[in-house]
């Protein structure tokens, strides 16, 4: 019994419950209960004890702002440990709704920034703790919204590939007519729905800034047949270049 004792003293619970079998029926039964009782007790002080270090220690990483990284010594790693032990936990609820309000942040942050990838992995670790949020909700949103536009104007092809309908000729600028200059200037745009040109962005130009007026203005007066994709008309990213020659 007193080794049994000296044990859960050490919180070698293991072998505090060892000397318990060793003594039973052999110590009086009202001394090996209470003992039993006695670790009983220190067994649930211990796991208190370990959760309150849990909640300590995750509520530091969230003021030192690691909330995700490292990964065995983040606020998440520390909040997630806790809720698999103990979920019901008093504090563990107001600690992961600190955890998903600052992950939302983080996800706002780069957003705002046009870090999209960046964006949609702070929402998820927010959505993986279990936070949710109308901003969260709509941040979500205006990721993906971001991410597809970003996808769209990725997605450039050729104006070879587009049937024209109607095109204008663009007006030579009298200054680099009378300088004898000659260029290209190649531009991205978006054949809408409806085939009309919009969105026109100059992509690169020779010489810079020459032609990038005359070309525009041509362009936007371009009609193309619109592109079908799933039997519907569907906007493209599209690319040209229009050259600008001198006539002999």
């Amino acid at each position: 019994m007193a080794e049994a004792r000296g044990a859960i003293d050490r919180r070698d619970f293991a072998h505090a419950a060892g000397w318990l079998e060793a003594a039973d029926g052999i110590a009086a039964a009202s001394n090996v209960e209470n003992t039993r009782q006695l670790l009983s007790a220190a067994r649930k002080q211990a796991d208190t004890d370990a959760w309150d270090q849990l909640l300590k220690t995750a509520q530091e990483r969230l003021q030192q702002d690691r909330l995700i990284e490292p990964a065995n010594d983040s606020a998440k790693y520390y909040l997630m440990t806790l809720r698999d032990v103990n979920p019901g936990n008093a504090g563990l609820a107001p600690a992961l709704q600190d955890l998903g309000v600052r992950l939302a942040a983080k996800a706002r942050r780069a957003l705002t920034l046009q870090q999209y990838d960046a964006a949609r992995s702070w929402l998820e670790e927010a959505a993986a703790v279990g936070f949710s949020s109308a901003d969260l909700s709509a941040a979500l949103r205006e990721t993906e919204a971001a991410a597809n536009q970003q996808h769209f104007l990725a997605n450039v092809i050729g104006a070879s590939e587009l049937t024209l309908v109607k095109s204008v000729t663009p007006i030579y600028p009298k200054k680099a007519e009378q300088a004898r200059t000659e260029g290209w200037v190649e531009l991205d745009f978006t054949v809408a729905e409806g085939g009309e040109v919009k969105d026109i962005a100059v992509h690169a130009a020779n010489p810079l800034s020459v032609f990038d007026g005359a070309a525009i203005g041509a362009l936007s007066q371009w009609r193309y047949k619109p592109v079908i994709r799933d039997s519907k008309p569907s906007a493209q990213r599209a690319r040209i270049r229009i050259r600008f020659a001198l006539k002999d």
